[in-house]
């Protein structure tokens, strides 16, 4: 079962994207870098390793999101030093989020 922790730091949301980067994390997908709002009003990352997703969507109003196993927040929580809690999200709670965001989202193979 997934959990999802929000209120994240925006530097930290960008360093928990560095660290799964350098971590051999592999980008299945992200908002496209070709959308004038990347990263000033939204982002979206998903990573896959041995099976495990994690998603993380940010924006400039309620920062960062992360959506992964309880196991592995707690761990991210833990190396970069945020509070696990669930206040409501303004993305990761749609189940249809990935869908609805279409041609803004660029796939990796």
């Amino acid at each position: 079962m997934d959990y999802i922790a929000t209120g994240i730091d925006t530097s930290i949301f960008y360093s928990i994207v560095k660290f799964l980067q350098q971590n051999k994390w592999r980008l299945d997908f992200e908002y496209d870098e070709k959308m004038f709002d990347k990263g000033i009003d939204f982002d979206l990352y998903q990573f896959s390793k041995d099976g495990e997703i994690i998603l993380l969507a940010w924006d400039n109003c309620f920062e960062g999101e992360v959506k992964a196993s309880r196991k592995r927040l707690e761990e991210l929580s833990a190396d970069f030093n945020f509070e696990l809690f669930d206040k409501g999200t303004a993305y990761l709670h749609q189940t249809d989020l990935i869908q609805n965001m279409g041609k803004l989202i660029k796939f990796y193979s």
